[in-house]
Order: structure tokens, then C-alpha cells, then sequence
């Protein structure tokens, strides 16, 4: 998620969030002071990071907040691990991988299973584009047809496959399954050769938009038992929901599934202070939302578990009990 943070609104609240802490006495720095790795620069991790320690400083009760850059998800998760920071934005999925330990650097006897889950975020959902005149109009319409998924390793042939797995099929299924690059992609689908293609990343998707200005095509909805069974097999998906108007010729919501953001901590985090963050965000979450189209994806009924699949931090636990939000 590429966004422009040269506006001026998002220019105050990064340079809150990372001199939110000048002008506080040392000690207090010290004792009462949490710092959170986001992504680059130019990511949305980013911004939402910035946006988040932002609340949290504007928020009574002196706990300050301020935000690194990083390369990533799986840096975030190894700072985390190596006690560098206080709180990080992971991908869900790599949240999952990291506390079971079943995905290096975090295999094994490097899980990091003393990080726990303040919060469910962004959503990135699946998108399967079909061609108008396909005949597709469900996930089992699928079948026998023409799909491009992706190149191996890529987050789109990654959701694929689970997808797959979920509907009890392999790549036998379709016509081709082709692994072009999206911009190749695109190009077949519109020119006649490809009858869907599959997508993902937060909404708005350039790639998405490119490809419903190109030329006429549906997003086909992920509903039913294959979503179902695909969100109890892999709890680190979430429902996302498409919103009318996302896109040319939305003309209303459509369901799908994805991967989430996640705000986690160091089980170091104090029950107090992680209430506190919690509070922040919930509290101004309608001022957060309207930030970036992106974050319009973020479930205030489910901030407390979309996606989430490693235990909550008591503070986290005890607000949503309170706001009766999980």
C-alpha cells in the first residue's frame, strides 16, 4: 500500500507522532514512553502508525508515543522479538506465523510467543475480476475457465491457493491458469485471452482500478462455505468487505476475504498503557478512517478479532470488554 503523505493533515500528525515525546521531561520519556515500527517512508504502515501514535499523544494520561521506520512486516516482528520497540504493524498472516513459530526467521524455538494483539486494522482483500461476457458471477463459476493467479511467492497466488484449498481444488480445475505479472495480466483479460484474475491489496487497488477503467469487468463475490471454511482453517483471514463505490461499476458492497493489520505489543506493555492505546484509536476511530480511503476497511465491531489469531493483551482485552466491541 503506496500512499502520498505530502498533505499537510498527515504531515502534522507523523511529525506528532515522532516528536510527540519533545518537550516531556527526560525521565518521564523514559518511564512512560512507547515507540512503534511501522514500514517506509512512502508505506502505509507508515501513516497509520503515525496516525495512531498521533491519538495516543493528543490522549490524557501521558503515556507518549512515537513511531520508527522500517522494511516491513517481518523486520516490525523481529524488532519486537529483540526488544527494539514496544509495538509493531504486522500482516496478519505473518502475526500467525511468528507466535506459532511455523514460518522462518520464527520457526521453531524462535516463536514469539510473548507478543500479544491490541488491535485489527486495515483490511486487504482478495479480488477476483471477471471478464463481462465470462459467464462468472460466483467462486464454483470458476471452473473450466481461464484465470491468471499470480507468480509463486506474490500475496495475490498466496491467497489463491488458500482459496484453492478451501474449494478442494487445484489447478487442474481451470482452463490456464496462467502467473503473469498484474500489468500483463490486465492486458489479457481486457484483450479477450483471460476470463478472470485475481488480485489483492488494500482498497483502493490501483491495479483493481486500472483494470475496471480498461475495460468492463465484475468482482466476483467470496461468500459461502469456501469463505467459511477458508476463515475456520486460517484464522488469520478476516471477511472484507468491498464497498460500493470502490471502484467503476461498484454499485454495491461485495464480500470477500483477507488479510488485516494487526497492532500488536510486547508482552512488556503495561495493562494500563495498552488499554490506553486501544482507547486513543477506538475513540477517534471515524477521524482515523477518514485519513486515507484505505482505512475505511477498518471494522469498528471487529477491532478485536478480524484477523487475529494470537492471544490479546489483557489492557486490549479489558477495554473491548468494556466497549462490549469483541
Amino acid at each position: 500500500m503506496r500512499l502520498d503523505l505530502s498533505i499537510f493533515g498527515v504531515t502534522v500528525l507523523l511529525a506528532t507522532a515522532i516528536f510527540g515525546a519533545i518537550g516531556v521531561p527526560a525521565a518521564a520519556r523514559d518511564v512512560n514512553r512507547v515507540v512503534m515500527a511501522t514500514g517506509t517512508l512512502s508505506s502505509g504502515y507508515y501513516l497509520l502508525g503515525g496516525s495512531i501514535c498521533a491519538q495516543v499523544n493528543a490522549a490524557a494520561g501521558g503515556l507518549r508515543c512515537a513511531i520508527e521506520t522500517s522494511k516491513g512486516t517481518v523486520a516490525n516482528l523481529q524488532a519486537l522479538q529483540a526488544g527494539q520497540v514496544d509495538l509493531v504493524l504486522a500482516q496478519s498472516d505473518w502475526q500467525h506465523h511468528a507466535y506459532a513459530g511455523s514460518a522462518a526467521p520464527f520457526s521453531g524455538d524462535k516463536a514469539l510467543n510473548n507478543m500479544r494483539a491490541l488491535m485489527s486494522l486495515t483490511g486487504a482483500p482478495l479480488v477476483i475480476l471477471a471478464r463481462a461476457g465470462a459467464d462468472i458471477n460466483t467462486l464454483e463459476d470458476l471452473a473450466g475457465k481461464s484465470i491468471d493467479i499470480g507468480k509463486p511467492g506474490a500475496g495475490r497466488r498466496a491467497a489463491m491457493n488458500d482459496v484453492l484449498a478451501a474449494l478442494g481444488w487445484d489447478l487442474g480445475k481451470f482452463k490456464l491458469a496462467s502467473e503473469l505479472p498484474e500489468a500483463e495480466a490486465i492486458k489479457a483479460l481486457c484483450g479477450g485471452k483471460l476470463d478472470a484474475l485475481a488480485l489483492s491489496g488494500a482498497t483502493p487497488n490501483k491495479d483493481v482500478a486500472l483494470a475496471m477503467r480498461t475495460c468492463p469487468a465484475k468482482i466476483v463475490p467470496i461468500k459461502g462455505a469456501a469463505a467459511a471454511k477458508l476463515l475456520t482453517d486460517k484464522p488469520y483471514y478476516s471477511a472484507v468487505t468491498i464497498s460500493k463505490g470502490a471502484y467503476p461499476g461498484v454499485a454495491q458492497d461485495v464480500p470477500s476475504v483477507g488479510l488485516r493489520v494487526i497492532l500488536l505489543a510486547s508482552g512488556s506493555v503495561t495493562e494500563k498503557d495498552a488499554y490506553g492505546i486501544v482507547k486513543a484509536v477506538a475513540g477517534n476511530l471515524d477521524a482515523l478512517r477518514k485519513l486515507h480511503n484505505s482505512f475505511t476497511s477498518i471494522d469498528r465491531a471487529a477491532l478485536g478479532r478480524a484477523g487475529i489469531s494470537v492471544p490479546l493483551h489483557d489492557g486490549a482485552a479489558k477495554y473491548y470488554r468494556e466497549a462490549k466491541q469483541k
